[in-house]
């Protein structure tokens, strides 16, 4: 008996999972026919293909790839044709990615199981070849345009956003052939000669706090260096002066925290660090509202069945309960500017204001008289709940300069792009 219960089983687990194979070959089958409608027939080969992997004799899926792999192919071709004919260089990406996805229906047509037309009892055949070595040709043109292009940059202007370009152009060729040249080397001395130097002031605090929440000119400083230097795209061409060179400059000159964002001050201070810009800003605004509480009396009330040890019908009843909800509150709120200044000319290239925000709300209960059975789950869950402990004032400050440095990483990234 058991022996016939399992024997069931097992057919059943087969032809489920026959049935869920057959349901998945419809769907990549259908979708291989929406992309032919499309005109997509790269997309609908490549389907076609997957569909006939899971049932070679899947009619719909052979007519479908009999029809758009000859189109996709003649497309591609045609694509390559018209760009040689061209006869210019920077069509070499353009021609390699069209001979890449020759490769890659070919590739998909030598994975295909033997493939019988159902009516004929024929072998279905496809024709293909291998584009490695057109492709390989067209990598290495592709690299030595955009490697003659950086050279011809580097070339036409010491200027650093011509040398950007230069940097630009060597690192490209690189994406189609690593090693390309000397094109690593030619890519570095570009990079240096476009660098911008930047300069990171401690930030004023102006918001009349007096040192109470520690150095947070100081913490709002570092915070950001660490998120401009985690943005690698936007500092490829960034170089940051360390802080201890801004603060022997400052010491060696004299020079008090109060005159740190005054354009001619910031300006001196760039020329003797060799910055290109400074970055500084202003704690403008620390407002921050203690932890207060606030209490509600409530009454709950609620009809419960009672059950009688007497035999009698059960008895409803209405019960009451008197209890408290309190709700502890705290806030704190920060607004800092920034600003970046051109050390050339003096001038403030941009300038931003930001706020960020912290806020406290935890609510929980106390019983105060009558039934509890009047009270709901949730009334029960909350009157049982511990009084929550409020951040403290230096938590709170900490969490809104992550914000704060946050906003301003992202403007001055999005600048500096």
């Amino acid at each position: 008996m058991k022996l016939v219960r399992f024997s069931i089983l097992l057919v059943v687990i087969i032809y489920a999972g026959l049935g869920a194979g057959c349901s998945q070959n419809k769907q990549i089958s259908r979708k291989a026919e929406n992309y032919f409608k499309q005109g997509d027939y790269h997309n609908a080969s490549l389907m076609a293909v997957e569909s006939l992997k899971l049932k070679a004799s899947n009619p719909k899926a052979q007519q479908t790839l009999l029809s758009a792999y000859p189109l996709a192919l003649q497309e591609q071709i045609e694509e390559i044709d018209r760009l040689k004919s061209a006869n210019d260089s920077q069509n070499w990406p353009r021609i390699l990615k069209a001979y890449q996805s020759l490769q890659t229906l070919n590739e998909a047509i030598r994975s295909l199981p033997p493939v019988t037309d159902p009516n004929s009892g024929e072998r279905i055949r496809f024709d293909y070849r291998d584009y490695s070595s057109e492709i390989s040709d067209a990598r290495n043109e592709s690299a030595d345009y955009f490697y003659r292009q950086g050279v011809h940059h580097s070339m036409l202007s010491s200027e650093a956003s011509t040398q950007k370009k230069a940097a630009g152009f060597f690192k490209e060729a690189m994406v189609y052939i690593t090693d390309y040249k000397d094109s690593a080397l030619r890519y570095e001395e570009a990079r240096q000669k476009a660098i911008r130097r930047i300069a990171i002031l401690p930030f004023e605090d102006k918001s009349g706090s007096r040192g109470r929440y520690g150095a947070i000119s100081d913490m709002l400083a570092d915070q950001i260096i660490s998120g401009i230097l985690k943005d690698k795209a936007s500092t490829e061409f960034v170089e940051l002066i360390t802080r201890d060179q801004i603060d022997r400059v400052i010491e060696e000159q004299q020079l008090s925290s109060s005159g740190l964002v005054d354009e001619a001050s910031a300006a001196r201070i760039g020329v003797l660090v060799g910055a290109h810009e400074i970055l500084s800003g202003r704690i403008l605004q620390i407002d921050y509202s203690s932890p207060k509480t606030v209490s509600v009396e409530l009454l709950e009330k609620s009809n419960i069945t009672v059950e009688r040890e007497d035999g009698e019908e059960d008895e409803e009843l209405e019960v009451e309960c008197i209890y408290s909800k309190l709700t502890k509150r705290s806030s704190l709120q920060i607004v800092a500017s920034y600003s970046v200044i051109d050390v050339a000319s003096g001038r403030i290239d941009t300038q931003q204001s930001f706020t960020a925000s912290e806020t406290f709300e935890k609510d929980w209960g106390r019983f105060i008289s009558g039934d509890r059975r009047a009270l709901s789950p949730q009334q029960k869950a909350l009157i049982s709940t511990a009084e929550p402990i409020a951040p403290t004032d230096k938590d709170m400050i900490n969490s809104a300069l992550t914000e704060l440095s946050q906003g301003i990483v992202n403007h001055f990234c999005h600048y500096l792009k």
